[in-house]
């Protein structure tokens, strides 16, 4: 078995693979241990499963449905961070490196949605007429940074349950790609805005990992991290069941827990419980 051979031709369609290979707690633990490094062994095997698992995943009939969808979500994370730096309420905590970090999220969410809109040209649908509103989001510093962690972690399992849809779209198939390379920056958000709540300035949350790890909201909605529909296809971030291996915390020779299964990989999510989630904070 060449696992860096593997390796290559996942990146080719999922460029963000090596991070979540190198970069959970599973993984580096593994490798300390003869035993473990036996059971990862066969961890390729699961990974490329699981990896597939998630290209069969699709609540969206055609690419133009799956474009607006990511659109509305771009334009809704754009219209977060934009209020964000203007609010009142965030003005003397959200000063320094974190804003120029918000800053910089705010743009590139603009770039999504240019790119976006550019794609779909005139079967782009309009952005909601009366904007976003975000209610009690910007009330504190804490807050805002919850209300962000919620919206990081939806968009990039919105983008990975949808990935079906976006790969079918034919060849030469650029929108893959693109879609592709979105998602890897809102995971980056994601783990940024996770990094910034264990700062003095957000209440010292130093239990806050960069990745899932099990279902924990930490304090963002519950749902975020629960499974979506069907369960089977859209299950929640504790999932231990990957490649049709029933519980990974036994099943390849040595003993994980979940923690360590869970943050090893992420789950998508339908875009009926995405927009559920969505409307349950928001109004638009």
């Amino acid at each position: 078995m060449n696992l860096f051979k593997i390796i290559s031709e996942l990146e080719k369609v999922d460029p963000e693979i090596m991070d979540r290979l190198t970069h959970r707690r599973s993984a580096l633990t593994a490798l300390g241990d003869l035993s473990k490094k036996m059971a990862m062994a066969a961890a390729p095997i699961a990974i490329g499963s699981a990896f597939n698992k998630a290209l069969g995943q699709n609540t969206l009939t055609t690419v133009t449905d799956v474009l607006n969808y990511a659109l509305l979500l771009e334009r809704l994370e754009y219209s977060f961070y934009d209020q964000a730096l203007k609010a009142a309420t965030l003005t003397v905590p959200l000063t320094g490196a974190a804003r120029t970090a918000i800053e910089t999220i705010r743009a590139h969410e603009m770039a999504h949605v240019t790119l976006l809109t550019s794609a779909l040209g005139s079967a782009a649908s309009p952005a909601p007429a009366n904007g976003f509103n975000f209610g009690t989001a910007f009330s504190t510093y804490d807050t805002f940074l919850t209300f962000a962690q919620a919206f990081e972690d939806t968009g990039v399992r919105a983008y990975k349950g949808q990935a079906v849809a976006i790969k079918t779209a034919g060849n030469p198939n650029n929108v893959l790609q693109t879609a592709l390379q979105i998602h890897s920056v809102e995971a980056r958000h994601a783990a940024h805005i996770r990094y910034m709540r264990r700062g003095a300035t957000a209440g010292n949350q130093t239990t806050i990992m960069p990745w899932i790890v099990n279902a924990d909201a930490n304090g963002a909605p519950a749902p975020v991290y629960g499974a979506g529909n069907p369960v089977a296809t859209f299950p929640a971030e504790g999932n231990v069941a990957q490649g049709g291996i029933t519980n990974l915390t036994t099943a390849l020779g040595a003993t994980y827990d979940a923690a360590d299964v869970s943050a090893a990989f992420d789950e998508g999510l339908d875009s009926t419980t995405v927009t559920n989630i969505a409307k349950s904070v928001v109004v638009f």
